[in-house]
C-alpha cells in the first residue's frame, strides 16, 4: 500500500524535485527580481522559494538576506493563496504588524507577491517590498503574475535539462557502441561511441557500404537480416567481432523503429575473458586438489559428498564401492567421535564457523593415526557446506614427543646453570666482602665493597630465575624490592636515619634489560647513601618504578644536598659514573638528571619496553 502524504508534504516533495533550493544564484532569476522592481517601482524584490522550515532566496534585489525562517515572512501567507496576495500597509495589518522587520527596520509597509505553482503546488514566490504604503496597479500585478510564468516556465526548462544530463549520462556509462542500421540495406546511417577502441575501422572506411561488407567477418548483420525478415521488433544477443586489435565480445540490443534497426552494443570482453580465466583456474585449482599430500572434503548437511580427494593410504584396504558408502564419522569412535561431532555442530551453526581438531583416525585394518582436520563451514544459496582438510600427524607428534622432551631437559638445565651462577657469583661475593674485611685502607674497603654489591645484583637476577623456572625475563618489581633491602643493609649508616622507599609497579623484564637497569638502579642509590647526606643527620631516598605506553620510567630520589655546582655527568671520572652511562646507552635510554643545592637530586631513565624476549643463554654486556 502506498504511503498517503498530506498537501504540504505533496508541495515539499515537489520542491525538492525541481532542485532549486541551495542552488548558485543564475543571472536569469537576478534579472527577473530586478525587472519586477523596476515595473512595480519599489526598492526590493526576491524570488522566495518556501521548505519545511525557511524561506530561501534564489534572486534578491536591493537586499541580501538569503534565508529567514518560514514564518517571519510574508511569502508563507502568500502560498496559502490561490494565486497572488498583496499588502499595501503591513503597519495596519493584524496578520503581519508585529513582525520584527515591520516595527523595526527596515520597517517594510509594502508587500506583493505571485505564487510559483508546478503541478498544483505552490513552490514560493516572486515578490516585491516597499519602505511606504503603496498600491499596485492592474498593468503592475499583470507583469508580475508574467514574471512569475517566466520562473516557472524556467524552473521546468532547468529540471528538464537535469534530467536529461542524468539520462545521458547513464546511456553513456550503460553502452559503449550506438547504431541506427537500415535493415534493408544494412548500411550504418549514423554511430556513436563511448569506447574509443571500439570500430576504429569503420570511422576510415566507406560510409556508404553496408555493414556485412565493411566488416565480413562479423556473423551480427546476418542476424538482421533474419529477425527483420522474422519481423522480430526486438531481440538481445552476443556476437564475437574480429578487429585488427584482435577479438572483441560485444552484447547487443537491437530494436526496430519507424523502419530502422536502433542498436546500442555493451563490450564485454573483459568479462567473457575472465570467464574464461575462471574456468582454466578452476580447471587449474582441481588439478592443485588431486595433487596433494592431504584428504580434501565438502559435504552437506546431510553428509551428501559434494567433492572429495582422499589419499590412497586412507583408502587402504576398502574397495572403492565401500569407501564411497562410508560416512565421515565412520572413522571414528569413542572421544574422539564426540569431539569431532560437537565441532561440526558448532561449525554448521556459525557459533564457531572454523572447526579444527586432532583425533586418531580407524584405518580398515584396525590400526589408529592421529589426523588433524581443519574445517570450515560455507554458506551458499541457503545451504550449508562443510569444507576442510585432514592429514596424517603421526610424524609431526612423534617429532612433537622428541622436543618436548628436549625441552624438558633443557630447562632442566638452565635451571641448574642458573643456579650454578648464582652460587658461583655468590661465592665471588663473598671473596669480596672477606677481601674488605682484611683491608686496612676505608679506600680499597670501599671499592671492594661497590664491586661486591654489583656482584650480588647480578646474583639476586639469576636467583629470580631460578624461583620462578622463566629462563628469559624476570619480575622485576619483585626482584627489586630484594636488591633495595639489601642495598639498605650493606649501605645503611647507622648514625644517620636514612629512610629508602620504593614505588613500584609490577613489571616483567627480559634479562637483557632487567640486568643493566638494576646495576643502573644499585649505582645510583648507593651513591645516595654514600654522598646525599654529608653533614645530615636524616634523609630520605625514594626509587620509582613504572610502565606507561609500551615505555618504562625508573626515577632515583633523594632530598639531600644536590650535586657540586657545574657537575656533568658524562665527565665525572669515577667508575660508578662509567658504568650508569655504559649501562643506559646498552638499554637505549638517557640519564636526566634535575639538582638543586640543599634541596636534593633527581635522576630518571625512560627507555622503551622490548618484545623481544631472548633466553638466558643471550649475551649480556658488563
Amino acid at each position: 500500500m502506498e504511503p498517503v502524504f498530506s498537501e504540504e508534504q505533496l508541495r515539499i516533495e515537489t520542491l525538492k524535485a525541481y532542485d532549486v533550493l541551495d542552488t548558485e544564484e543564475a543571472v536569469e532569476f537576478d534579472n527577473l527580481v530586478k525587472l519586477a522592481a523596476q515595473i512595480c517601482e519599489v526598492p526590493i524584490a526576491k524570488l522566495n522559494f518556501i521548505d519545511d522550515k525557511r524561506a530561501w532566496s534564489k534572486a534578491n534585489y536591493g537586499n541580501d538576506v538569503k534565508e529567514t525562517p518560514r514564518e517571519y515572512n510574508f511569502c508563507h501567507t502568500t502560498i496559502t493563496q490561490d494565486e497572488y496576495m498583496v499588502v499595501e500597509d503591513a503597519s495596519k495589518d493584524d496578520r503581519f504588524n508585529q513582525l520584527e522587520f515591520v516595527t523595526e527596520d527596515p520597517k517594510i509597509r509594502f508587500y506583493a507577491g505571485v505564487n510559483i505553482r508546478k503541478n498544483q503546488q505552490n513552490l514560493g514566490t516572486i515578490c516585491v517590498l516597499g519602505l511606504e504604503p503603496k498600491q499596485l496597479s492592474d498593468s503592475q500585478l499583470d507583469a508580475l503574475k508574467v514574471l512569475a510564468s517566466e520562473v516557472e516556465a524556467r524552473i521546468e526548462l532547468h529540471k528538464k535539462t537535469q534530467e536529461q544530463k542524468v539520462t545521458n549520462a547513464f546511456l553513456s556509462t550503460s553502452v559503449d557502441v550506438m547504431m541506427i542500421i537500415n535493415p534493408k540495406t544494412l548500411v550504418v546511417e549514423e554511430f556513436n561511441k563511448n569506447d574509443p577502441e571500439l570500430f576504429n575501422e569503420l570511422e576510415s572506411m566507406d560510409s556508404s557500404k553496408p555493414v556485412n561488407e565493411l566488416l565480413p567477418d562479423w556473423d551480427f548483420p546476418s542476424k538482421l537480416k533474419e529477425s527483420y525478415k522474422l519481423n522480430k521488433e526486438s531481440f538481445k544477443t552476443e556476437s564475437k567481432l574480429k578487429l585488427s586489435g584482435g577479438d572483441i565480445y560485444l552484447e547487443i540490443n537491437a530494436i526496430l523503429r519507424n523502419d530502422r534497426w536502433l542498436l546500442t552494443a555493451k563490450n564485454i570482453t573483459k568479462r567473457r575473458l575472465a570467464e574464461q580465466q575462471i574456468i582454466k583456474e578452476q580447471q587449474f585449482t582441481e588439478s592443485i586438489i588431486n595433487s596433494l599430500p592431504v584428504n580434501f572434503f565438502m559435504y552437506d548437511e546431510d553428509w551428501n559428498v559434494i567433492k572429495r580427494h582422499t589419499t590412497e593410504t586412507l583408502k587402504e584396504g576398502y574397495t572403492d564401492e565401500e569407501f564411497a558408502a562410508l560416512s565421515p564419522l565412520d572413522f571414528f569412535e569413542g572421544d574422539d567421535l564426540k569431539r569431532i561431532q560437537e565441532n561440526i555442530k558448532k561449525a554448521f551453526s556459525q557459533d564457531e564457523p572454523v572447526a579444527s581438531v586432532e583425533a586418531d583416525l580407524i584405518r580398515k585394518d584396525g590400526v589408529r593415526e592421529p589426523f588433524l582436520f581443519n574445517a570450515i563451514s560455507l554458506e551458499k544459496n541457503g545451504n550449508k557446506y562443510l569444507i576442510g582438510t585432514s592429514q596424517s600427524i603421526a610424524k609431526q607428534r612423534s617429532y612433537r614427543d622428541k622436543l618436548e622432551k628436549l625441552l624438558k631437559e633443557k630447562e632442566v638445565l638452565l635451571s641448574e646453570v642458573h643456579h650454578r651462577v648464582k652460587n658461583n657469583l655468590a661465592v665471588i661475593s663473598g671473596l669480596l666482602q672477606m677481601e674488605g674485611f682484611l683491608s686496612k685502607e676505608d679506600s680499597v674497603r670501599s671499592v671492594l665493597l661497590s664491586n661486591q654489591m654489583r656482584v650480588k645484583s647480578m646474583a639476586l637476577v639469576h636467583e629470580e630465575l631460578y624461583k620462578a623456572k622463566n629462563f628469559s625475563s624476570i619480575q622485576f618489581d619483585h626482584y627489586l624490592k630484594n636488591l633495595l633491602t639489601f642495598i639498605k643493609k650493606e649501605r645503611n649508616d647507622p648514625e644517620k636515619n636514612i629512610q629508602l622507599k620504593s614505588n613500584l609497579e609490577a613489571i616483567e623484564l627480559n634479562l637483557n634489560q632487567a640486568v643493566p637497569l638494576a646495576l643502573i638502579i644499585n649505582e645510583l642509590v648507593s651513591n645516595a647513601y654514600i654522598y646525599a647526606f654529608e653533614g645530615r643527620e636524616k634523609g630520605i631516598i625514594t626509587v620509582n618504578l613504572f610502565q606507561k605506553e609500551g615505555e618504562i620510567h625508573m626515577s632515583v630520589t633523594d632530598n639531600g644536598i644536590g650535586l657540586p655546582e657545574g657537575f656533568v655527568l658524562e665527565e665525572s671520572p669515577t667508575l660508578g659514573t662509567t658504568l650508569v652511562l655504559t649501562y643506559s646507552n646498552q638499554i637505549d635510554s638517557e640519564i636526566k638528571i634535575n639538582s638543586e643545592k640543599e634541596t636534593g637530586t633527581k635522576y630518571e631513565l625512560v627507555f622503551s619496553e622490548s618484545k623481544n624476549m631472548r633466553g638466558s643463554s643471550a649475551s649480556v654486556i658488563m
